[in-house]
């Protein structure tokens, strides 16, 4: 099913200033959304995940309805800055936004405790605080620790002298959160994490920075958020491409140092889920426990680059892989990011922004590879990790606290963000992941996937044995050729580690093919090799008048109503 969301951007624009995707002599990180180049309706794509991560702000919002139902149009919307006062009661439904900022002291909570650096040298580099950025708004508030509400905090903006970047030696720490609480609940919960580190300089001008929205006319139902998340520069009247912005400065983007190994270490009494996700290379992370209970989340790697797909195209001219996806789907001028509307819901342009990384919307996204000649637009490094939607794990696993279950990173483009899902008639496990087949130079773009898992997260996951685990690993190209590429696999110290590069795109599959070693008998004299799970398993055929079924396990049998097919 897709999201049926709507954030609207273009209520407070008109139309944007062009749909390219930026001038020439900027750099991929500082991509910024624009609107179409005119007035004439459009639809357009944007798979591109650091805009989520860019542009944060603090903002707790408290909503009231007529019979407090999350579904149902709100009555007020009010901006707090605190909880659980005489304006913004425990018993409203609330949205909030904020960031874990630097850490004061090692009494601090939900903030970073350290950023490091190790050079290809292997030297390691310590960054040096320099200030809040964009600090403290009209939008900041004070959190609750009871109701486990982090307080709106800031980004922030570090040094390394020692290491610098091509524009100097600053580098902007983003750690956002989002997160809400029912009506009549007592606590509140996280929704998404997401953290990044970018390359910047810091140039002055005059800016209007990212903020929510504050008219409850813009809210259709209660629970949907709308929120102007671009900065703009004010000098121009044109989307900025700041990373993030105050009212007076803006920090540009620049290209991360691939060869570097950059580490964020967090202290967190808001704690975080155990699987992440995100852009890195030659990735490691740890959870633990600090001695005042808070979660302690290190997690390490190299910067990766990766494609930018974002392109403007006329309704009356869309591509037919465009036309073709959509053509059933009512929803598809509302379903995104509005352009050129006056009130919510009426915008004559539309953004397809929601693309996320579930299997269910891959074709969405091949459908606008498609459009776009299966070329990037752009590309841009990026060192960011992000923790995955709890329902979109799996759940029978997920009881040990304060431990890391799993680590998935890669360049692609698109990517499942969960844990690979075990495919019972192959008895592998399947990775998709997708992107343009080239790069902006008409280079072939070449892929690479981490994948680190804790041994007994995949035991439980997958119903191995405690016994060893080996793997081959198959690379199958959307039309199920074979790829060759580089791959590496090993079980170590706990955790299972599986790395695969240099495969092609748009849409291939990585299977790695689990084996078992299973414990000799007394009177064996050689060691048995079963698939998965311990125990060999059979793959019978069942039939039931037209229709068949392959059955796979240690003993298969064929459902009700169906006959077991002769060999």
């Amino acid at each position: 099913m897709k999201k049926t969301t709507i954030a609207i951007l273009g209520i407070f624009l008109i139309f944007g200033p062009s749909a390219a995707l930026h001038a020439e002599d900027l750099p991929g990180e500082q991509f910024a959304i624009q609107g179409p180049s005119d007035s004439t309706p459009s639809a357009g794509v944007v798979i591109e995940d650091s805009q989520f991560i860019k542009n944060h702000f603090a903002s707790l919002q408290g909503f009231t309805s007529a019979n407090s139902v999350r579904d149902e149009k709100p009555l007020s919307l009010t901006d707090c800055t605190s909880y659980g006062t005489s304006t913004c009661t425990d018993t409203m439904f609330y949205n909030y936004k904020a960031f874990f900022g630097h850490c004061a002291d090692s009494n601090s909570h939900d903030c970073v405790l350290s950023i490091t650096a190790k050079s290809a040298d292997g030297v390691s580099h310590k960054a040096t605080y320099v200030e809040d950025f964009p600090g403290k708004t009209e939008y900041s508030f004070v959190g609750s620790p009871e109701a486990n509400l982090p307080d709106g905090g800031s980004s922030f903006i570090v040094s390394i002298p020692s290491l610098p970047h091509s524009h100097g030696d600053l580098y902007l720490v983003t750690v956002n959160v989002d997160g809400s609480k029912e009506f009549n609940s007592s606590r509140f919960q996280i929704n998404d994490f997401r953290a990044g580190i970018f390359a910047v300089s810091v140039v002055s001008g005059s800016y209007t920075s990212s903020h929510p929205n504050t008219d409850v006319r813009n809210v259709p139902f209660v629970g949907q958020v709308s929120n102007q998340r671009v900065s703009f520069d004010n000098s121009t009247g044109k989307i900025s491409g700041c990373a993030q912005a105050t009212k007076t400065r803006c920090a540009l983007a620049w290209p991360l140092p691939e060869n570097v190994e950059f580490s964020m270490a967090l202290k967190l009494r808001t704690s975080i889920n155990g699987w992440i996700h995100g852009r890195l290379n030659d990735v490691s992370a740890t959870i633990g426990k600090a001695s005042d209970g808070d979660q302690l989340v290190t997690v390490s790697g190299k910067p990766v680059v990766v494609p930018t797909v974002f392109q403007w195209f006329h309704l009356d001219s869309l591509p037919p892989s465009v036309t073709k996806f959509y053509a059933n789907d009512p929803r598809f001028m509302t379903q995104g990011t509005g352009f050129g509307g006056t009130t919510f819901g009426n915008s004559t342009s539309i953004l397809k922004d929601y693309i996320g990384y579930t299997v269910r919307e891959f074709p969405e996204a091949i459908a606008w590879y498609n459009a776009i000649g299966d070329k990037a637009n752009s590309t841009a490094t990026a060192w960011s990790f992000r923790t995955i939607e709890s329902n979109n794990l799996p759940q029978k696993c997920n009881s040990k606290e304060n431990a890391l279950t799993g680590i998935v990173t890669t360049n692609s483009n698109m990517f499942v963000a969960a844990p690979p899902d075990f495919n019972k008639e192959d008895l592998s496990l399947d990775y998709k992941v997708s992107s343009p087949h080239f790069l902006p130079d008409g280079s072939v773009f070449k892929g690479t996937y981490n994948l680190v898992m804790r041994s007994d997260y995949a035991r439980c996951l997958y119903g191995f044995t405690s016994a060893p685990v080996s793997a081959s690993v198959s690379i199958l190209s959307a039309d199920g050729t074979s790829q060759v590429a580089t791959t590496v696999l090993g079980e170590r110290d706990g955790w299972l580690y599986l790395s695969a590069n240099n495969f092609t795109f748009s849409s291939p599959t990585l299977k790695v093919k689990l084996m078992q070693e299973i414990a000799p008998k007394p009177d064996m004299t050689t060691q048995a090799v079963a698939p998965v799970a311990g125990a060999a398993k059979k793959t019978i055929t069942c039939v039931k008048g037209k229709l068949t079924k392959k059955i796979t396990s240690a003993s298969p049998k064929c459902p009700s109503g169906y006959k077991k097919k002769a060999a």
